[in-house]
């Protein structure tokens, strides 16, 4: 059994549930609205804003019916049962919505074409405005590409007078609006590729006013965990599961009880353990859930260390794997201070680094500490190498990696090294060269512009992957073959990277994954993040689900943003250092944000309005 104790009290669960699931974001614009709750809400008052559909009026015209429906479409109780209403019977006994959501962003930005076919008997609509998001069926949330927009057509046929829908899409067509009041945004958790640190997997889930809410997320969750990752995920995260075992979930006043089929029968105590560990991580982002009983063959599972306290109380045998990668508490920062490397703890005390890196005679331009906070990698700006040390006393610096622009270097958990390489001063080389040949080469005719700029398809940057920080092997990342990338930045536990592409007003960021294959690891299925800001211009991996960026919303100061990696787009401000432009930007698992100015000084923020001066130096970074 894992955890025990009572349910915390339902006004506290009520608050710490709103906080924790992102409820009632903003209000519905299909009919009126009012807070509500099941008849068996025990404590979730508050959680849930619900619709009351306005249902089809009489006397409306196609377009009109079709507004209606889309705004009703919102309500998910009873089946669908208000935008059932809009339709045919014959419509309403075979229409499956699909569990695929297609989101667009205002009803003000819909616009509706209306066909006669026969007329004043058939018709058809058709829909169209611009797609802002695609909620998949396994609960991903995918942003839009630009450009991508819904195109659909409703058949309509009179019945006893009034227009209603004889035929219509599977697809879900929801505004962001109701998204934002009907999902919920939480993490299923798997573990990366040595089975050491969980991975958060972000999924978006409906919820319903009938029923406790609570209890209809913790099985919603539980059936997902175990059915395995999403499926932009699953080639780089592995599950404790064994692939199709049934599950059975009980739930009764915050205590759950999953027991698995016999196909868990033959599982040992480390598949055991990592199962009980997928379950605790992912159901404690539910406040109310304190006790969790994991069976197996009708017997309780045993977890040492893990007993006598709730499943909200943190323990050591869970926090072995937990998803920031370290012990975040105990991270210190690094900055560099006239070309030494100085240490920052949590007191902001200054210690100035043991070996070559803290002698300062090599100068390091970039730098990156690894996890274990053992070693730091640069690049050397008087040969443009980069070069490892490792932080004792008496060490020195390897070259790595030389002859090259490198512009971007982090460590993984498995403490492999990821260094970003420029190829766009190599392009420029070979195109002097090519102008100085055409000035010099009497009678040969001058190179056009497409062939002084390589073959088709030359890579605009490569990446570099060291084992232990040496003997490099090269990364292929098809997608980012002739991107711009400016920064790349390995997650902590090694599963995917987040990329800026371009710079200043251009700056954009994404995210990938890292599939590792028998014999070449691969970065592949980029997904566009942050959209609500123009442009950004620096990075840093916060936890294990959200980055810090330095960024601007509509042409405002460049400030610090925190971005989810749930790709609902919606950044949250961090602040600015007052008095001095921010040039770069760190972050770490539960630790204030770092950032480096134009003036060569290093300012910490753990709250937006407070950014203050801690120290001298450039490009503070935390391990990572």
């Amino acid at each position: 059994m894992i955890g025990h104790g009572g349910r915390i009290g339902a006004a506290a669960s009520a608050a710490c549930l709103v906080a924790a699931l992102s409820g009632c974001a903003s209000v519905p614009t299909g009919g009126p609205t009012f807070p509500g709750r099941g008849d068996n809400a025990g404590g979730q008052a508050d959680t849930f804003t619900r619709l009351i559909p306005a249902g089809p009026q009489p006397g409306v015209g196609e377009g009109a019916l079709v507004r209606g429906f889309l705004k009703d479409m919102g309500s998910f109780e009873e089946n669908h049962k208000a935008a059932r209403l809009y339709m045919t019977e014959d419509e309403q006994a075979v229409w499956k919505p699909s569990d695929q959501v297609l989101v667009y962003g205002e009803m003000d930005a819909v616009r509706f074409d209306v066909e006669a076919v026969e007329e004043d008997r058939t018709a058809r609509v058709r829909m169209r405005t611009p797609l802002y998001a695609t909620i998949r069926t396994d609960g991903q949330y995918v942003p839009a590409d630009q450009g991508e927009n819904i195109d659909i057509a409703f058949d309509l046929t009179k019945v006893d007078g009034e227009w209603r829908i004889a035929d219509l899409p599977d697809d879900l067509l929801l505004s962001r609006r109701d998204v934002d009041r009907v999902y919920r945004p939480l993490n299923l958790y798997y573990f990366n590729r040595d089975l050491s640190t969980l991975v958060p997997d972000p999924v978006f889930l409906p919820v319903q006013p009938t029923t406790d809410i609570t209890e209809q997320l913790a099985r919603a969750l539980i059936r997902m965990l175990v059915d395995g990752p999403t499926d932009w995920l699953a080639p780089a995260v592995r599950s404790s599961f064994p692939e199709g075992v049934d599950t059975a979930v009980s739930y009764e006043s915050g205590m759950i009880t999953v027991e698995l089929g016999a196909g868990a029968d033959g599982t040992g105590t480390e598949e055991r353990f990592g199962m009980g560990a997928q379950l605790v991580w992912t159901l404690k982002q539910l406040p109310e859930v304190q006790e969790l009983t994991l069976r197996i063959g009708g017997e309780d599972v045993e977890f040492a260390g893990a007993e006598g306290g709730s499943l909200q109380t943190s323990s050591q045998e869970w926090n072995a794997v937990n998803p920031s990668g370290v012990d975040g508490g105990s991270l210190r920062s690094y900055f560099m201070r006239d070309g030494q490397l100085w240490s920052l703890d949590a007191d902001q005390q200054e210690s100035l680094v043991e070996g070559a890196p803290g002698e300062g005679t090599t100068l390091l331009e970039r730098h990156a500490v690894s996890l274990d906070e053992d070693r730091v990698a640069g690049v050397v700006p008087d040969d443009g190498s980069v070069r490892v040390a490792e932080l004792v006393d008496g060490s020195e610096y390897a070259t790595v990696l030389a002859d090259g622009e490198y512009t971007s270097l982090s460590w993984d958990v498995y403490g492999n090294l990821w260094v970003l390489q420029d190829l766009s001063g190599e392009a420029d080389d070979a195109e002097e060269d090519e102008d100085l040949a055409d000035d010099t080469e009497r009678g040969d005719a001058a190179s056009s512009d497409s062939e002084r700029q390589g073959e088709p398809g030359d890579p605009a940057t490569r990446l570099w992957l060291l084992p232990g920080g040496s003997d490099p092997v090269e990364v292929t990342a098809p997608e980012l073959a002739d991107a711009a990338v400016t920064e790349l930045r390995v997650s902590r536990d090694g599963t995917r990277v987040a990329v800026l592409t371009g710079t200043g007003e251009t700056g954009a960021v994404s995210v990938g994954r890292v599939v590792y294959g028998e014999s070449a690891v691969t970065l592949q299925g980029f997904l566009p993040l942050a959209a609500d800001l123009t442009s950004v211009d620096g990075l840093s991996w916060r936890g294990a689900d959200q980055l810090a960026v330095l960024g601007q919303k509509d042409r405002g100061a460049l400030q610090a943003y925190l971005v989810p990696l749930n790709g609902s787009g919606e950044s949250t401000s961090a602040g600015a250092v007052t008095g001095s432009d921010m040039k770069t930007i760190a972050a770490g698992p539960g630790l204030p944000l770092l950032s480096g100015t134009e003036e060569d000084t290093i300012s910490m923020s753990s709250d937006r309005l407070m950014w203050r001066r801690v120290a001298d130096g450039t490009n503070p970074v935390y391990p990572g």
